[in-house]
Protein backbone atom coordinates (compact mmCIF):
# COMPACT_ATOMS: atom_id res chain seq x y z
CA UNK A 1 0.00 0.00 0.00
CA UNK A 2 1.25 3.25 -0.99
CA UNK A 3 2.54 5.64 2.06
CA UNK A 4 2.31 9.21 2.07
CA UNK A 5 4.52 12.15 4.01
CA UNK A 6 2.81 14.72 6.83
CA UNK A 7 3.74 17.48 5.96
CA UNK A 8 4.52 20.75 8.85
CA UNK A 9 0.67 22.45 8.43
CA UNK A 10 -1.12 19.19 8.26
CA UNK A 11 0.78 18.24 11.88
CA UNK A 12 0.58 21.68 13.57
CA UNK A 13 -3.55 21.47 12.32
CA UNK A 14 -4.00 17.96 13.55
CA UNK A 15 -2.34 18.81 17.08
CA UNK A 16 -3.73 22.61 17.36
CA UNK A 17 -6.92 20.39 16.35
CA UNK A 18 -6.61 18.12 19.46
CA UNK A 19 -6.05 21.24 22.01
CA UNK A 20 -9.25 23.28 20.30
CA UNK A 21 -11.19 20.10 21.15
CA UNK A 22 -9.91 19.53 24.81
CA UNK A 23 -10.79 23.05 25.11
CA UNK A 24 -14.11 22.31 23.91
CA UNK A 25 -14.60 18.64 26.21
CA UNK A 26 -13.68 21.19 29.26
CA UNK A 27 -15.93 23.34 28.39
CA UNK A 28 -18.90 20.90 27.93
CA UNK A 29 -17.71 19.62 31.02
CA UNK A 30 -18.64 22.21 33.50
CA UNK A 31 -22.29 23.32 31.35
CA UNK A 32 -22.86 19.99 31.75
CA UNK A 33 -23.82 19.84 28.26
CA UNK A 34 -23.51 15.86 27.54
CA UNK A 35 -25.04 16.10 24.76
CA UNK A 36 -22.02 18.01 23.13
CA UNK A 37 -19.36 16.28 25.45
CA UNK A 38 -20.07 13.04 23.21
CA UNK A 39 -19.84 14.66 20.10
CA UNK A 40 -16.84 16.01 21.37
CA UNK A 41 -15.39 12.72 22.43
CA UNK A 42 -16.01 11.07 19.45
CA UNK A 43 -14.16 14.21 17.38
CA UNK A 44 -11.45 13.54 19.96
CA UNK A 45 -10.97 9.83 19.84
CA UNK A 46 -10.74 10.25 15.58
CA UNK A 47 -7.87 13.19 16.19
CA UNK A 48 -6.44 10.73 18.55
CA UNK A 49 -6.29 7.67 16.22
CA UNK A 50 -4.67 10.14 13.40
CA UNK A 51 -2.26 11.18 15.45
CA UNK A 52 -0.79 7.82 16.74
CA UNK A 53 -0.48 7.29 12.84
CA UNK A 54 0.97 10.89 12.11
CA UNK A 55 3.07 11.03 15.41
CA UNK A 56 5.56 13.65 13.41
CA UNK A 57 5.64 15.57 10.60
CA UNK A 58 7.54 13.86 8.31
CA UNK A 59 5.14 10.35 9.24
CA UNK A 60 3.62 7.88 6.94
CA UNK A 61 -0.17 7.52 6.77
CA UNK A 62 -2.57 6.36 3.87
CA UNK A 63 -4.40 8.22 1.56
CA UNK A 64 -7.58 8.44 3.76
CA UNK A 65 -5.97 9.19 6.68
CA UNK A 66 -3.78 12.06 4.69
CA UNK A 67 -7.20 12.84 3.68
CA UNK A 68 -9.26 12.90 6.02
CA UNK A 69 -5.89 15.08 8.21
CA UNK A 70 -6.19 17.40 5.23
CA UNK A 71 -9.41 18.35 6.37
CA UNK A 72 -9.27 18.85 9.50
CA UNK A 73 -6.24 21.01 9.10
CA UNK A 74 -8.82 23.25 6.42
CA UNK A 75 -11.62 23.26 8.72
CA UNK A 76 -9.26 24.05 11.86
CA UNK A 77 -7.45 27.11 9.61
CA UNK A 78 -11.75 28.49 9.22
CA UNK A 79 -11.76 27.67 12.72
CA UNK A 80 -8.70 29.96 13.26
CA UNK A 81 -9.98 32.88 10.51
CA UNK A 82 -13.18 33.23 12.02
CA UNK A 83 -12.28 34.07 15.26
CA UNK A 84 -10.00 36.36 14.09
CA UNK A 85 -12.54 38.12 12.31
CA UNK A 86 -15.32 37.96 15.04
CA UNK A 87 -12.56 39.97 17.49
CA UNK A 88 -12.26 42.62 14.58
CA UNK A 89 -9.54 41.61 12.31
CA UNK A 90 -9.53 42.44 8.61
CA UNK A 91 -9.97 40.39 6.42
CA UNK A 92 -6.54 40.72 5.18
CA UNK A 93 -4.85 40.15 9.11
CA UNK A 94 -7.32 37.29 9.81
CA UNK A 95 -5.37 35.16 6.87
CA UNK A 96 -2.34 34.97 8.92
CA UNK A 97 -4.28 32.81 10.99
CA UNK A 98 -4.55 30.38 7.68
CA UNK A 99 -1.35 27.59 8.14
Amino acid sequence: MKKYRVNESEHFNLMSMYDHLKCLEIDARENNDWETLDKVEKRIEEVENLLESAYCIGALVTWPQLKRIREIRDERNAIRYNIAIRNGASDRDAGYAIM
